[in-house]
């Protein structure tokens, strides 16, 4: 038995054969096929030998045929199901490798079943039991290590014409044992070429920085690539995640419950990890799909001129997040097994790299979200202290003018004397605050100048010389050097330096004592305010950057102040490239360090 039907077997009727256009590997890959084919058949003494390699969904294909040239042009690339091979299977004999089936051993089921998908050569008939018939089929299982099924070879019309004994058939199998180890080799090393040339391609697309930002662009980008890398006429990336949708690109015009239903089938084919093939009366790969519109596709396959269309979900982890589906027209290169499982594979990157796209959008909308959000801060800081000022101008001067006029009684002075106070301290609130808004906005930098860290420190101890004297607190100065200088806006600087020596003060008792140190190193100077005031706790040190807060602490809440000290004194630090670091412990004193980068002084 050869590889066609015999009479009316070669009118092969379209709705009985199941058959699928495949294409197996380059020209190197098939030429080897076809010498491996030609060896086998001389070597075991026979004048055809054809193989067959395994398909996705349960198919055979047809990839070399030595000996039969006649039909060989025809067969190559052809496939039927393995489910009729192994009925016919059953019938025989296995011996080593191969399998021996006699004509008179075929059920009646198998030789139905093989209708159309066998050819029978032309032999004399003859009474000899021992004679080769025209039905016989001597077939060797290719397995790979593991056993599973990787292909068939056949052997047909042996050069005596003899049916072969038992002993003959152990020797054809050691003879062939390499043949079919090699066959093995060259079906893995073909799909493993295709599988890396698809891969390939949709790791560089999923690396490139574009698309690592853009999703549309992603898609738009594999999908050009994609055509050329899977050698199809038409490719669709579907993604259920998006409400924009490529165009139909197939030309398939999918009404609606089809859409629904391919997106179901594609949701249980990642499930699943496989593949889903639709092609004119057949679907492979899903039951459901195929119960509910295998007619539709059909008709819309044959209209658009399409051979078989290739659906590969689309997802990352347990999350199906679309589908690739990929098309080739009648009588284009066929669909193969690498391709396949590559396509499968591909799934899984470009999901990952869609996933990741997705993120970065989402991050990036954030982020947009957030410098709206700060603007719209800044811009209400600088309408709230604009707004506020001038009133507040107006109330500090009339208490000022009740406080020392000599019309008011001592109550009503007093009373001016408190809304003064209260003016004070509203005034500096508003200042820190406008301070803050400028000190925060990265659209007005600091201006870049040489400044003398040293100097600006000396500036700050002597403008609270008088303070710390008065609170009964002994200030310490850094003392006297070398120029520190730093590169920032001397009004900054000066500002973060006056907050901490404010601030160690404000928050030290009577008999305490506040340091002030500056230590220069090769690349930075750095600013230490030590006192031995009243501290703050762990949970406050972590926030204590926070604008408007404070503290929790009671004795630091009887002291004046706005919370917005340490808040704006990080925004210049951060503004001028440098940080600040805080030690403290309650009722143990406070550290604070500034660390500019240092510029030399030349």
């Amino acid at each position: 038995m050869a590889t066609e039907g015999r009479g009316a077997m070669d009118q092969v009727r379209e709705g009985e054969r199941r058959t699928r256009d495949l294409s197996w590997g380059d020209g190197r890959a098939r030429a080897l096929m076809h010498a491996l084919a030609r060896d086998a058949a001389a070597r075991a003494g026979f004048e055809v030998c054809a193989i067959e390699v395994v398909r996705p969904q349960g198919l055979l294909e047809f990839v070399a045929i030595h000996g039969d040239t006649v039909h060989a042009e025809e067969r190559l690339g052809t496939a039927s199901g393995l489910a009729e091979m192994e009925l016919a299977l059953a019938d025989g004999d296995t011996v080593g490798h191969f399998v021996w089936i006699p004509e008179e051993r075929f059920s009646d089921e198998a030789l139905e079943r093989l209708d159309g998908l066998v050819v029978v050569p032309d032999l004399p008939d003859t009474d000899d039991p021992d004679a080769w018939r025209a039905m016989d089929m001597l077939v060797a299982r290719v397995t790979d290590e593991r056993g599973d099924l990787r292909g068939l070879l056949y052997l047909d019309v042996p050069h005596d014409l003899r049916r072969p004994d038992k002993q003959r058939l152990f020797e054809i199998s050691d003879t062939l044992s390499m043949t079919l180890r090699s066959i093995v080799t060259a079906i893995e090393r073909e799909e493993y070429a295709d599988h890396m040339r698809v891969i390939r391609a949709t790791r560089r697309l999923a690396r490139s920085n574009p698309a690592r930002h853009d999703v549309n662009h992603l898609v738009r980008e594999a999908r050009s690539t994609l055509l050329g890398a899977l050698s199809v006429d038409e490719l669709e990336i579907h993604l259920f995640i998006d409400e924009t949708q490529s165009p139909d690109s197939l030309g398939l015009d999918m009404a609606p419950d089809v859409r629904r239903a391919l997106d179901r089938a594609a949701a249980r084919a990642w499930a699943a990890q496989r593949v889903i093939i639709i092609e004119p009366d057949q679907v492979w790969g899903d039951t459901e799909l195929a119960a509910a519109h295998a007619d539709w596709f059909t008709d819309a396959l044959r209209e658009a001129g399409l051979q078989a269309v290739v659906v590969a979900p689309v997802g990352v982890d347990d999350e199906v997040l679309g589908m690739l589906i990929a098309a080739r027209r009648t009588g284009a290169r066929r669909w193969t097994d690498g391709e396949g499982v590559a396509a499968l594979e591909l799934g899984h990157d470009l999901g990952r790299a869609i996933a990741n796209a997705h993120a970065t959008q989402r991050e990036r909308r954030l982020l947009t979200e957030l410098r709206e959000l700060e603007e719209t801060r800044r811009k209400f800081l600088r309408v709230v202290t604009h707004e506020i000022n001038n009133p507040m101008t107006v109330i500090a001067a009339n208490a000022e003018f009740l406080a020392g006029s000599e019309l008011a009684d001592e109550r009503d002075r007093r009373r001016a004397r408190a809304i003064m106070r209260g003016s004070e301290r509203l005034a500096g609130l508003l200042e820190g605050l406008a301070l803050l808004s400028r000190v925060s906005d990265p659209e007005h930098p600091p201006a870049r100048m040489r400044v003398d860290l040293r100097q600006v420190v000396q500036d700050a101890a002597l403008s609270m010389a008088a303070v710390a004297e008065q609170a009964g607190i002994t200030l310490h100065p850094a003392p006297a050097g070398d120029a520190a200088v730093v590169l920032g806006d001397p009004r900054e600087v000066a500002g973060a330096v006056a907050n901490l020596v404010d601030n160690a003060v404000k928050y030290s008792d009577e008999g305490d004592e506040v340091w002030l140190s500056l230590e220069v190193g090769d690349e930075h100077v750095v600013f230490t305010c030590r006192d031995e005031g009243i501290g703050m706790s762990e949970e406050d040190r972590a926030i204590i950057f926070t604008p408007m807060f404070r503290s929790t602490n009671d004795a630091a809440l009887r002291r004046p102040g706005t919370g917005l000290g340490l808040g704006i004194v990080r925004e210049i630090m951060q503004r001028h490239d440098g940080t600040v670091e805080v030690e403290s412990e309650l009722g143990r004193g406070t550290a604070v360090r500034l660390c500019f980068p240092r510029q030399s002084a030349g």
